[in-house]
């Protein structure tokens, strides 16, 4: 574990929590709420974000949600950092899906389903719930590794040759 690696992670976690906001509020915007379904961000954890469609209502939703966003971006992305060669596969964007699709388990599955035993499950934990946080789950953990690979060629030292 190199504390460059947690800091690249984290940066790219801000950015990539960002762009995953974005594209959330930009699909709300213009029409695209029922889409949202699809992608569901929210249901990688839980149902413990806020809603997108309220965020679309209002400039200052609109930031707090980026903010938010940013923030969990920038947890995940230094744990992402400091795990990653311990995830067992080739590059950055299979370690990154390995690594949201073990977050969209602990967070999306078993605790919901853990404070719900014995009684209702909540809407995240339907057929269509479980597979919309699969593929938000896939999405981010796909575009964490791009933007890892890219935060990394870009903090990357020169090499120094001699002359």
């Amino acid at each position: 574990m190199a504390s460059k690696d947690i800091g690249n992670g984290a940066i790219a976690g801000i950015i990539t929590g960002v762009i995953m906001g974005v594209l959330s509020i930009l699909m709300a915007l213009i029409g695209l709420a029922s889409l949202l379904a699809f992608v569901d961000v929210r249901s990688v954890f839980g149902g413990m974000l806020p809603a997108v469609g309220f965020a679309a209502a209002s400039l200052t939703a609109m930031i707090t949600l980026l903010l938010f966003m940013a923030i969990i971006g920038l947890i995940l992305g230094a744990i992402f950092g400091a795990i990653i060669e311990s995830i067992p596969t080739g590059n950055s964007v299979t370690k990154g899906i390995v690594f949201l699709l073990a977050i969209w388990v602990v967070f999306g599955l078993l605790i919901p389903i853990i404070l719900k035993a014995g009684g209702t499950l909540p809407t995240s934990l339907t057929t269509t719930g479980i597979v919309t946080a699969l593929v938000a789950a896939i999405i981010w953990g796909g575009l964490l590794g791009v933007v890892f690979d890219w935060v990394s060629k870009k903090a990357g030292v020169p090499s120094m040759t001699k002359a």
